[in-house]
């Protein structure tokens, strides 16, 4: 739930911004399958696993080998029947791409890996990720409009880096967060260029930058909330779930 909140307004926002229609049932389809395949990836130890995922995304046949597995393929079957977008459409292809950087991702699992490293893994992943998404939205996807909506994920990643960060230290899981690389007003400055793309590609940055904006002032606050979260019933009002860590599913 936490997750269709943060990626369902994100989805509402750019189709508002791009004049693309809004399809609430496919970004909740999108975002249950991003939170599964994200904690599949990260916490399924089949081995095989990655090797069947990259057949999947090639269009090949995939058989799941337990239940969560069988609701992935579920959530799969259920977009692609949706999706108006054709065989040779660019989505396709950045799913593809964005696999490969979710695989090195687990790499992030210790404190071994440089800096450029982290941030490349932290574009690629937030950067694609949201491409991809907002993709499902507007088929046949100019390569100029992914070039800004990577940067716009990245942004969004690298926020999402800051609410995690007392969690993240915790796990030994290494960010640029972790790692110290950017700054909070770093990111404010990289907002403020997005802001100025979106509104000359699209005519309007709104209501994304809000959302932005939102996110930049919500990390400190979010941090600290989770720091002293004990409660067995964590609340589910909106701007909870916008500013919660999705609870990951353990295989």
């Amino acid at each position: 739930m936490g997750t269709s909140v943060k990626v369902g307004l994100a989805m509402w926002g750019y189709a508002t911004m791009a004049r693309v229609p809004f399809d609430a049932e496919l970004t909740v389809l999108g975002s249950s399958f991003t939170r599964l395949y994200d904690d599949l990836i990260d916490h399924c130890e089949r081995e095989d696993l990655d090797s069947d995922l990259t057949a999947l995304f090639a269009g090949e046949t995939f058989r799941p080998r337990s239940p969560l597995e069988a609701l992935l393929l579920l959530l799969h079957s259920t977009i692609a029947a949706r999706l108006p977008h054709s065989a040779d459409d660019p989505i396709h292809s950045l799913i593809r791409e964005l696999h490969t950087f979710q695989l090195r991702s687990r790499a992030q699992r210790g404190s071994h890996m440089s800096a450029a490293e982290v941030l490349d893994i932290t574009r690629g992943k937030g950067g694609l990720g949201m491409a991809a998404l907002f993709a499902l939205l507007r088929p046949g996807m100019p390569e100029a409009e992914r070039d800004i909506l990577v940067e716009l994920g990245d942004v969004f990643q690298l926020l999402d880096d800051f609410h995690d960060l007392p969690l993240d230290r915790v796990n030994g899981i290494t960010t640029s967060a972790t790692l110290g690389v950017l700054s909070l007003s770093d990111l404010a400055t990289r907002i403020a260029r997005l802001r100025t793309c979106l509104a000359e590609y699209y005519g309007s940055a709104a209501p994304l930058s809000a959302q932005l904006a939102l996110t930049l002032i919500g990390a400190p606050v979010a941090a600290r909330d989770r720091r002293r979260r004990d409660s067995p019933t964590p609340k589910t009002d909106p701007l909870h779930l916008l500013l919660s860590r999705a609870g990951n599913i353990r295989a």
